[in-house]
């Protein structure tokens, strides 16, 4: 079974993005809705999530969240029971952590992979394109804007809310703890959208100093043999959806 833990500011009864899951999801799950009224950051309340989870694979996603095609656990499943050091699976990541830049897309292609859509309230639909390659790709982090662990992971990490009380940066972190002992992938096979964006403000910049410093013997972290120029820099892509791909959110 899979457990999907999420953190509403305003919680409700039921939601579209639970709706959403126990359409896409396709096997049995558990869904967790933390009550983030009190204006708890996300490490907080996915830790208070574990506590209630029952499921062998956990997956934690914000609450703007919605899944695009169905089955995406059953791909989740799959994948876990294949591969014994798998540890954790994300739609985005990086095959490259540096040890003075704190955003995970600072290597740029070909490092960065995976695929994100945005479903903005405005009615933009376009999606970041990280790489235009399909399939599974190891990398050393992922972004949380899905992260799925299976159960063993948890017995030595959890999600730092001492240092990360926001909403950026757990993610980056939590990938940090269990590099040594697991592989991360970042697959195409599961497409989500969000309905906003990251803000990349002085609080994202503040903590994003927090986790320089506090994994400063670690860093930089790559998993793959070729080191990124700087100079050779290639940002993500954006591409219009509008015409081109459904827009309507399956619930």
């Amino acid at each position: 079974m899979i457990s999907v833990i999420t953190c509403w500011a305003k919680p409700a009864e039921e939601t579209i993005q639970e709706r959403n899951i126990a359409k896409t999801i396709g096997v049995d799950h558990q869904f967790i809705m933390v009550d983030g009224s009190g204006g708890i950051g996300l490490a907080e309340a996915y830790n208070q999530g574990i506590e209630h989870a029952t499921g062998d694979i956990l997956v934690f996603v914000p609450e703007d969240v919605l899944f695009m095609k169905p089955g995406w656990g059953m791909v989740l499943e799959k994948k876990f029971a294949a591969d014994p050091w798998l540890g954790a699976i994300g739609v985005a990541g990086t095959q490259y952590l540096f040890a003075e830049k704190y955003s995970w897309t600072a290597a740029g292609r070909p490092f960065i992979k995976g695929r994100v859509v945005h479903h903005l309230e405005n009615g933009d639909f376009f999606a970041v394109v990280f790489s235009q390659e399909k399939g599974d790709f190891p990398v050393v982090a992922i972004d949380g804007v899905f992260m799925a662990v299976k159960r063993p992971v948890l017995q030595n990490a959890a999600f730092d809310q001492q240092c990360f009380k926001g909403n950026c940066f757990h993610d980056l972190d939590f990938c940090m703890q269990i590099n040594h002992d697991y592989r991360l992938i970042v697959t195409t096979e599961i497409v989500l959208k969000r309905r906003h964006i990251t803000t990349f403000d002085k609080v994202w910049n503040n903590y994003g100093q927090q986790f320089l410093a506090k994994h400063a013997n670690n860093l930089p972290l790559s998993c793959v043999n070729a080191i990124p120029d700087p100079e050779k820099f290639l940002s993500s892509q954006v591409v219009d959806l509008k015409g081109k791909v459904p827009i309507e959110t399956i619930c």
